[in-house]
């Protein structure tokens, strides 16, 4: 697990595993139908997923969940 891993799920307490999941995926670039076929779902399951993701994080749709990703890739602190 890397530090991003365990700031996101510091930061995401309020987020369900699969959501965890999801987000860690996502993070590493993948797209809904390679989420899916990891997680063993379907790929609007991991869209249903993202959408909550959005709605929780307070970010502004698709590219707003990217922007968070990013920022958070980028400010883990040395601590972790």
């Amino acid at each position: 697990m890397t530090g991003l891993d365990i700031f996101l799920i510091r930061q995401s307490i309020f987020l369900t595993p699969t959501e965890l999941h999801v987000l860690y995926w996502a993070k590493e670039g993948r797209n809904n139908r390679e989420i899916a076929a990891q997680l063993g779902t379907a790929a609007c399951t991991v869209k249903k997923h993202k959408n909550n993701l959005i709605a929780k994080l307070g970010v502004d749709g698709k590219a707003g969940l990217q922007q968070f990703l990013f920022y958070a890739a980028q400010n883990v602190p040395n601590s972790l």
